[in-house]
Order: C-alpha cells, then sequence, then structure tokens
C-alpha cells in the first residue's frame, strides 16, 4: 500500500447515517414515548406522518427555524404535534409539551442513537495520520451533546452545526466555514463523507472539494448515477482505504 494520499489534510463527517445511527426507528421511538403520556399511536403511521411534516417543516422553516423566528425547540415541538394529530384528536397542551421535551431530550443522548460500527476506529486511525476532522451536519444545536454521549466528540478539531452557524448544506458557505476553521488548507486538500446525494456528495464536489458517498439503503438508486462509482464506499474500512491508501 501506498503512504498517506497528502491532498487529504482535512476530512469532514456528517452525522446522521454516516457516523451514527437511529438505535430504532422514528415511529416506534416516537409512539414508545407517546405511550408514556397517555397517547397511542401506531408506529407506522407515526413513521408516515413523520415523514410528511419533516418535509414541509423544511421547505418552511429551514435549517429547523433558524431564519423564520423559531428556536430548534420550538421547530421540533411543532413537528411533534403535527406528527401525532390523527384526524380530528388533538394533543392535550400537557401532552404535547411533556412528549416533544422528552423527545427533544432523547435525541441528545446516546439512547436513540449508536455508532456505525467501525466508525470510532476509523476516527482514531485518521486522527493517528495527523488529519484535520471536522463534522458538517445539518442539526440543531444539541449536536455537541450527542457526539459527547456517543464518544466520539474528542476525535474532532471542529464542529460545524448549521442552526449554530446559520447556513446549512448544500450551500457552500458551511463548505467554506469549515475550511475557515484551520489553516493552510485549500478545498482540495479536503474531503466530506456523508450519506446525501445533493446535500453531502453534490455540495461539496460544487465546493471544490473531493467526497466520498456512503451507500446506504435508502439512497435511490436514480440518484446514484450522479455519483462517481469510484466515489461511493459501503462500509468505514472502505472510508479509510480510500482516505489513506488510495
Amino acid at each position: 500500500m501506498s503512504v498517506i494520499n497528502p491532498r487529504f489534510k482535512l476530512c469532514t463527517f456528517d452525522v446522521t447515517n454516516t457516523l451514527l445511527k437511529f438505535q430504532s426507528t422514528v415511529g416506534d421511538q416516537y409512539a414508545k414515548v407517546g405511550r408514556m403520556y397517555g397517547v397511542q399511536r401506531d408506529p407506522d403511521q407515526v413513521s408516515r406522518f413523520f415523514s410528511h411534516h419533516w418535509k414541509l417543516m423544511n421547505l418552511n422553516h429551514p435549517n429547523y427555524g433558524r431564519n423564520t423566528g423559531l428556536s430548534s425547540h420550538e421547530w421540533w415541538k411543532e413537528l411533534v404535534r403535527r406528527t401525532f394529530v390523527t384526524g380530528s384528536v388533538e394533543l392535550t397542551r400537557n401532552q404535547l409539551d411533556s412528549i416533544s421535551d422528552h423527545l427533544y431530550n432523547l435525541y441528545k443522548s446516546n439512547v436513540c442513537w449508536k455508532v456505525e460500527p467501525g466508525a470510532e476506529t476509523l476516527l482514531k486511525h485518521l486522527k493517528q495520520k495527523q488529519i484535520v476532522l471536522g463534522v458538517i451536519s445539518n442539526f440543531d444545536e444539541r449536536l455537541d451533546s450527542v457526539l459527547k454521549s456517543n464518544g466520539l466528540k474528542s476525535y474532532f478539531d471542529f464542529v460545524l452545526a448549521s442552526y449554530l452557524v446559520e447556513t446549512a448544506k448544500p450551500s457552500k458557505k458551511i463548505f467554506d466555514l469549515a475550511l475557515q476553521q484551520i489553516s493552510c488548507v485549500t478545498a482540495s486538500q479536503a474531503l466530506h463523507i456523508g450519506d446525501n446525494v445533493k446535500l453531502d456528495y453534490l455540495a461539496a464536489k460544487k465546493s471544490g472539494w473531493n467526497a466520498l458517498l456512503f451507500k446506504r439503503p435508502h439512497i435511490e438508486e436514480e440518484s446514484l448515477k450522479l455519483v462517481d462509482p469510484n466515489d461511493i464506499v459501503f462500509d468505514t474500512k472502505q472510508i479509510e482505504e480510500f482516505v489513506l491508501y488510495s
């Protein structure tokens, strides 16, 4: 194997479905918490409602409401309300507050997350090669807590949560901001790794970066036509081989 590729002086990662995965589906987790406060919902229905309203909330209040006057907590509370409403069945204010607060706090712990197999070993090996490591994620202000509670925060030289830096992928601004965190690294020496074709792979490429797409089951085959096959990886070991030995 060849020595480390000198062009990769900086590696950044997405979080959800890249470094971390959910312990259970959103439907299962939400329905479980709902039952704790007397609200019975079918997990599959919850998943469908969540997915539908997630898209609407992101359309009308992007970046967790950062630019439309909502706090991220308020943003999530509204999404919880919409997810749990079935027909004319409304939650009481107490139920809504209890469920949304419970979920908001739960998802910043390690209860709802699990580390992607091999991810910590990957970060450790890249760190040993003195590669600067960072996070670029469309996430709210809980990101630091999520990374800390799952044992990954110490590996990173910087963490950019879109809500806090007021710009989100696929904007070039957030990739430029990542380069500003360190000196003497150009876009051509940077590599971003994530699971979303538009928000991670194409966004990084359009910003002048190198990029890897972490292939996941949810990625539509049609969108893969936009990705160089040589830039597709299927596990953390392949990421390590690409970064260190390609």
